[in-house]
């Protein structure tokens, strides 16, 4: 697979370390993990932009829209997967914030995370790359 920059924020430890662990089979390598909001900030104004954020945009306190707000605002990323169902009040602005940003909705992925469905969605985000290149 292409190089990507993918940052997870993801609170369960046993499910940051399977999301990691699957990006690893799937041939991502280059992965920042973040169990909380300060963190996934901290990754990155370390280490720059990524091509994709995955998150729940319904973690508790906020933190999940916090960081797609970020990222957003920042130009920080490119494509969004989110982990969860998202309450339809919630979608509409969570719709209208990535539309009015440029930042692509790849998909939703529900836990436990299928490998074939990530796989998918990446797979969507290099061909969407490739046509905006020209390649």
């Amino acid at each position: 697979m292409r190089s990507l920059k993918v940052l997870i924020l993801e609170p369960n430890p046993f499910q940051l370390m399977a999301l990691h662990q699957m990006l690893n089979a799937i041939g991502i390598y280059d992965v920042l993990t973040a169990p909380t909001l300060t963190s996934a900030l901290t990754s990155l104004e370390r280490r720059g932009a990524v091509d994709i954020v995955i998150c729940d945009p319904q973690l508790k306190g906020g933190e999940g829209m916090a960081l797609i707000r970020h990222v957003a605002l920042e130009r920080a990323t490119q494509s969004v997967i989110l982990l969860s169902n998202v309450a339809p009040s919630l979608l509409s602005d969570l719709r209208r914030l990535l539309q009015d940003h440029q930042l692509h909705l790849l998909g939703w992925l529900h836990t436990p995370v299928s490998a074939v469905l990530m796989r998918a969605l990446l797979d969507t985000y290099l061909q969407q790359r490739v046509q905006v290149v020209g390649v």
